[in-house]
C-alpha cells in the first residue's frame, strides 16, 4: 500500500444521515460533518405549485446523490450508503423524465421530442418564478 496510515476521514464519526430536505438546505447529508454557521438556522424551503415542487425534488435528489458519490469514494464496501445512492438514482430519473415531459428539459442533451425546445422555455429566474 502506498500509504501506511489510515485516510479514512470517517473512522471516529457516525455515516448517520439527514432526511434528504433537511440535508439539502444545510448542505450537508451527513449530520456529523455538518457545522452550523453561528445562529443562522437553514430556512425550510415553501414551494408555489407543482412544477416547482418536482424541480426542488430533483435539486433535493441531485445534491443527495452527489453527497453520497463523494461518501462512496471514500468508502465503497459500504453497502447501506450504496444501496441509498441507488435507490435516490433511481428516483433522481424517475423525477427527471417526469419534468421534462410535463413542462421542459432540464439537460440540452434531453432535448430529443422531435423539436429543438431547450433555450425557449422560461429560466428560473425569469417570469413567474421572479
Amino acid at each position: 500500500m502506498l500509504f501506511e496510515f489510515n485516510t479514512n476521514i470517517y473512522d471516529n464519526k457516525s455515516d448517520e444521515t439527514f432526511e434528504i430536505d433537511e440535508g439539502f438546505v444545510k448542505g450537508n447529508l451527513f449530520k456529523d460533518e455538518y457545522i452550523g454557521y453561528k445562529d443562522y438556522k437553514p430556512a425550510k424551503i415553501t414551494v408555489k405549485n407543482e412544477r416547482e415542487a418536482l424541480l426542488i425534488k430533483i435539486m433535493m435528489l441531485d445534491f443527495a446523490i452527489n453527497d453520497l458519490n463523494l461518501y462512496l469514494a471514500l468508502n465503497p464496501d459500504c453497502k447501506e450508503k450504496y444501496e441509498m445512492f441507488t435507490k435516490y438514482s433511481l428516483m433522481y430519473q424517475k423525477c427527471l423524465e417526469e419534468y421534462e415531459k410535463k413542462y421542459q428539459v432540464l439537460e440540452v442533451c434531453h432535448d430529443t421530442f422531435g423539436k429543438y425546445t431547450y433555450n425557449s422555455n422560461p429560466w428560473p429566474w425569469e417570469g413567474e418564478n421572479v
